[in-house]
């Protein structure tokens, strides 16, 4: 190819123009600015004076401009209106062209008429058919068999550049998407490098271990973890995947010691990628939090010890009372029968309600139970309660303080029945020294709110957070073991809840507790 007319190469920056539809799925914002600096670079190589690039759009069935690069509008617009002619099979048979167009106002020389050469480059890429526009004046008025073969070669590379950033684009978004997937996770994931330094930490494991990103980043692993077992064992030194001879997918279970000291229950699912040569090359750690699981776990344990314990004492009893009646080597007065036999009933009484407070607790964690409401006078249900236990005890003064003109409520009067003397039993256990229980209430416009308060022993603010969920009990109260299955707040909230209320506890440590919950006004239906 002639060099005469070469003039020296542009340092303009390169232009984008589109036109038609937007970029096609696979080409991002990136591939963009690759096209336009491969396209810059081609004219300024050849010394030419503007250019274009397009691909083929099936759907339109022209070539749709992605680039353009000129010195000035006029050159651009000229192959633009050239861009529109061209024809698919002009640049399926790989051949260059030569056209001719006038020349345009040039920034270096003033105006300039001479005719300028505009050569059309056919760009075969993978999966698709583009074009590029070139405008002179570099060429002779004739383009010899040397210089179509130079222009071919010269296609065949930019093709190529193109081809290429095609793929970075492509790569570019997938890891995009990838990190986008990895970064809106609600599990932990982690990558670290063959020497077990943390390479990539997603929100997920900031969330569970307390540390920032750029925190961890860089640290070992082990360092970020601290992953132990139940027994204190330390399972990033013992049992790490990596340091064993591992390949593939393993898990883990253990907990988890976050930076400001809170032991959390995880498991932990580990993709290791090791070389020919057994070398780890990197990891990718899935952690979950399975705090809820093991609490399953543990409930499921606490129930069986608590209702084998519970199930246990009445059944102790009334084994004992009755073998004690029938033996045979004993007369009995017919008092001490019948004061025996009462002893019997009340712990089968005991075990029954056992048993249906269970049963019952199912019912309503499963919503199996419906409400026979009425319009319903709580402060009549407050003073039954009341004089029931005052006559159970007599270390307690149980109060009732109401106010006249208390509404009543639209409720099921044995399910309210049954809360507050839940709630004025928990009173009572928990108030070893005795004292006063007072159930209060009081309205709003369109509530009431009905207090259980004791002077009791208190409940720690741990306990509090959790004294409502089924089966859990107290466990460091300063009465000591206090009988019971863990269900009666459960069965509270759950009916509480069952009514439109809601219900909580406010208490401190030695100064007594006191149980709120709230019922709408309501009118009957």
């Amino acid at each position: 190819m002639t060099e005469k007319g070469k003039r020296p190469k542009s340092k303009k920056a390169a232009t984008m123009e589109r036109k038609g539809p937007s970029v096609a799925p696979e080409e991002g914002a990136d591939f963009q600015g690759k096209l336009a600096a491969i396209l810059s670079k081609a004219v300024d190589d050849l010394g030419g004076k503007a250019g274009i690039v397009a691909f083929w759009n099936e759907s339109e069935m022209r070539f749709v401009e992605r680039a353009s690069y000129g010195w000035d509008a006029d050159g651009v617009n000229k192959l633009r209106s050239l861009l529109r002619q061209t024809m698919p099979n002009l640049v399926a048979s790989r051949m260059s062209l030569k056209l001719a167009a006038t020349g345009s106002q040039s920034p270096d020389d003033g105006t300039d008429k001479r005719q300028y050469p505009i050569v059309t480059l056919p760009l075969q890429i993978t999966g698709r058919m583009g074009v590029v526009h070139l405008m002179g004046p570099f060429w002779a008025e004739s383009l010899v068999g040397s210089d179509h073969r130079v222009l071919s070669a010269f296609a065949d590379q930019v093709a190529i550049s193109v081809q290429n950033a095609l793929l970075a684009s492509q790569l570019a978004e997938e890891r995009h998407r990838v990190e986008s997937i990895l970064e809106s996770s609600a599990d932990g994931i982690m990558t670290t490098d063959s020497e077990r330094r943390i390479v990539a930490f997603n929100p997920g494991m900031e969330r569970l271990t307390g540390w920032k990103k750029e925190e961890a980043v860089g640290e070992f692993c082990f360092k970020v973890l601290r992953l132990r077992d139940s027994r204190g064992t330390n399972l990033c030194r013992h049992r790490c995947p990596v340091d064993r001879d591992t390949a593939g997918f393993v898990s883990l279970e253990g907990i988890l010691t976050t930076r400001d000291g809170q032991d959390v229950d995880i498991g932990m699912s580990y993709s290791i990628a090791r070389s020919s040569g057994g070398e780890v090359l990197g990891t990718v750690t899935n952690v979950r939090d399975i705090s809820q699981l093991r609490q399953v776990d543990n409930l499921r344990s606490a129930l069986l010890a608590t209702v084998s314990h519970e199930l246990q004492t009445p059944i102790s009893i009334i084994k004992a009372y009755a073998n004690t009646i029938a033996r045979a080597d004993a007369e009995w007065s017919r008092d001490t029968i019948t004061q025996k036999l009462k002893v019997i009933e009340e712990e089968s009484d005991r075990l029954s309600k056992l048993v249906n407070n269970i049963l019952y607790s199912s019912r309503l964690e499963a919503g199996n139970f419906s409400l026979h409401r009425h319009l319903l006078d709580l402060s009549k249900e407050a003073r039954r309660v009341a004089r029931k236990f005052a006559a159970l005890t007599e270390m307690h003064a149980v109060e009732v303080d109401f106010p006249p003109d208390f509404p009543p409520v639209f409720a099921d009067p044995e399910r309210m029945l049954e809360v507050l003397t839940n709630l004025v039993d928990n009173a009572v256990k928990f108030s070893p020294q005795g004292g006063t229980i007072l159930i209060k209430g009081e309205a709003s416009e369109d509530e009431v709110l009905l207090t259980v308060a004791d002077q009791g022993v208190g409940i720690s603010a741990r306990d509090q957070e959790r004294i409502f969920a089924r089966f859990y009990r107290v466990t460091d109260s300063m009465v000591g073991p206090i009988p019971g299955t863990g269900l009666g707040l459960y069965i509270c909230k759950a009916l509480i809840e069952a009514h439109g209320g809601r219900i909580r506890v406010e208490s401190e440590i030695g100064k007594g507790s006191c149980f709120i919950f709230s019922l709408p006004i309501g009118e009957e239906r």
